[in-house]
């Protein structure tokens, strides 16, 4: 296998060491793990008379390769609709997988949800929120898991890399115009086999070079709830960077956020 696998601990394991005896598929295993936490001091970002949502989430840029100037310039040889040129980063480039751990510290059950958000070279998803019969509704994230934890539970789950690829199809889709962005999101839609979908497909996607995880609740006060997440990048290809290479930055994207909340 000549595949690269990396182990991206964002946050407390920056640094990145070789692992011995794997020097053929060039391994690199991360020395921590990354965790972010919702607490009682988590303010809300939408309020209703009834009830609040809180949502926190980090950011995970994912390594890759920076262009050269050359490199750059040959991409605004072709503009295919939406985007104003070629992406660096294809859809197949990269093949990532996010591992987390949930642990609710209330002595009580909890209702969350864990939720990402993918963002490409020119835009990034941003879901917002409304109300919808006094209550607070948010718009669905490109990925959401709803959790039901008992008292002191922690829950382990994955996100696969399929599952990422829809992300990034979902994004460029809703950016050519799709009507309906929360349609087009929702974990159980499938834009490839869905009618409503398949006439905004673009006939490029872009990769993800970055997404958002994070906890999404609502109450009269945020849970302490904890995340610890680890993401694993495997790639054969040259725009995939190691540890001795500085990460590309991308210019900021456009923000996306969908229309208010609607049926699915």
């Amino acid at each position: 296998m000549n595949a690269r696998t990396v182990l991206v601990c964002a946050g407390l394991c920056a640094n990145l060491c070789v692992t011995a005896g794997c020097a053929a598929k060039q391994e690199y295993v991360g020395t921590g793990t990354y965790a972010f936490a919702m607490t009682e001091e988590t303010p809300p970002f939408f309020e209703a008379d009834t009830a609040a949502l809180f949502e926190i989430d980090t950011r995970i840029t994912l390594p890759i390769v920076p262009p050269t100037e050359a490199e750059m310039a040959a991409l605004g040889g072709s503009a295919p609709a939406p985007f104003a040129r070629m992406p660096w980063l294809g859809r197949n480039d990269l093949n990532v997988q996010i591992e987390y751990t949930v642990s609710n510290l209330e002595d009580e059950a909890v209702q969350i949800a864990i939720v990402l958000n993918g963002v490409n070279e020119f835009n990034e998803y941003v879901p917002a929120a409304t109300i919808i019969e006094e209550e607070p509704v948010a718009d669905y994230a490109q990925i959401e898991r709803v959790l039901n934890l008992a008292a002191g539970q922690r829950y382990n789950g994955t996100i696969r890399q399929e599952e990422l690829d829809e992300v990034a199809v979902d994004l460029a889709t809703v950016v050519n115009g799709a009507p309906n962005a929360n349609q087009i999101v929702y974990f159980e839609n499938q834009s490839a086999s869905d009618p409503r979908s398949q006439p905004y497909i673009p006939s490029v996607i872009p990769g993800l070079v970055a997404f958002r995880l994070g906890i999404r609740a609502s109450g009269e006060v945020a849970p302490r709830i904890v995340v610890e997440a680890t993401v694993r990048v495997r790639s054969d290809s040259p725009k995939f960077a190691t540890d001795d290479v500085v990460p590309w930055v991308p210019p900021a994207p456009a923000l996306f956020t969908p229309a208010p909340a609607t049926d699915t």
